[in-house]
């Protein structure tokens, strides 16, 4: 099962794993955008359905990855993030059976000001309702899940579903029409493409692995910097990006400006993270795809 089916990363996964599994998606919209072997069209909350819905098929693994994830959005509607970002996990633990591993896909910003980005952290000190929220999330994994993958993250892909734009994306098209941007250079991460998570996913699957890791690039890179390799990759005028400070600019919610997660468990698993060219070339490829379709 791939709840957020028709998400970013959700669609991602249909498409990745679509050939050697049968793939169950959860989404809330009339339709569904990917490929996959079923889908339902439902709300997380909805428990009993979620419950005959989890009988019936009899899941090995679950991906969720739905979620409110725009951090101002939770910021203005704290209480619809506790409900997407919390009672929804919930839900989705409850009506796993014990044979089912779920994976949660859960966010840097739990970090937020704590200076210690690893997993061996417990002392977050996330500053938004959104980090705030998938970290009570996580918890909630924690004390009612038996076999559960937590995979701390940050990442870059396309959209499917008409109307929505991720971050990349609109550097992308900003570009492509020649408008001038400000990119932060002051604002540091670990962006990895959604076709590199979802590999990732199915490693860490795979070695049965169990617990909480962070999932990045090898390096981090500056917001600045991700743009101009976008630019590159993609052949569009890099002189249309201007170098702005985040320290400059005033948001509805509460941001850290340092979101690098620390990789060296990854890598210690024998697993290697990509680097933002490996990563930016697979968002390439995968626009060439949908481009082509």
């Amino acid at each position: 099962i791939v709840t957020g089916a028709n998400g970013m990363l959700g669609s991602t996964l249909c498409r990745l794993y679509h050939d050697e599994h049968d793939i169950h998606a959860f989404h809330r919209d009339e339709k569904c955008y990917t490929i996959c072997s079923a889908d339902y069209s439902l709300d997380l909350m909805d428990v009993s359905r979620l419950q005959v819905l989890f009988s019936q098929i009899k899941p090995d693994l679950v991906i969720h990855c739905a979620g409110l994830t725009s951090v101002d959005a939770c910021e203005q509607e704290p209480e619809l993030a506790y409900k997407k970002n919390v009672r929804v996990c919930e839900n989705i633990v409850r009506a796993c059976s014990n044979k089912t591993k779920l994976v949660y896909i859960s966010t840097d910003q739990v970090y937020g000001e704590a200076r210690d980005h690893s997993e061996a952290n417990k002392m977050l000190q996330p500053l938004n309702q959104y980090g705030k929220t998938k970290l009570l999330g996580e918890q909630k994994i924690q004390e009612l899940c038996n076999d559960y993958l937590i995979l701390r993250t940050n990442i870059i892909g396309w959209n499917i579903k008409p109307g929505r734009v991720s971050s990349a994306e609109w550097i992308y098209n900003s570009l492509k029409n020649k408008d001038e941007i400000t990119l932060f250079s002051d604002y540091t991460f670990s962006p990895i493409s959604t076709v590199c998570l979802g590999n990732i996913i199915m490693q860490l699957v795979e070695k049965k692995f169990s617990g909480i890791i962070n999932v990045g690039s090898s390096k981090p890179c500056s917001k600045f910097e991700f743009g101009l390799q976008l630019a590159g990759e993609f052949g569009l005028e890099k002189s249309c990006i201007r170098k702005g400070l985040m320290s400059d600019h005033s948001f509805s919610a509460l941001r850290s400006n340092k979101l690098d997660i620390d990789v060296s468990k990854l890598i210690e698993m024998g697993i290697t993270p990509p680097d933002l060219r490996h990563s930016m070339r697979k968002f390439v490829e995968y626009y060439k795809e949908q481009t082509v379709r």
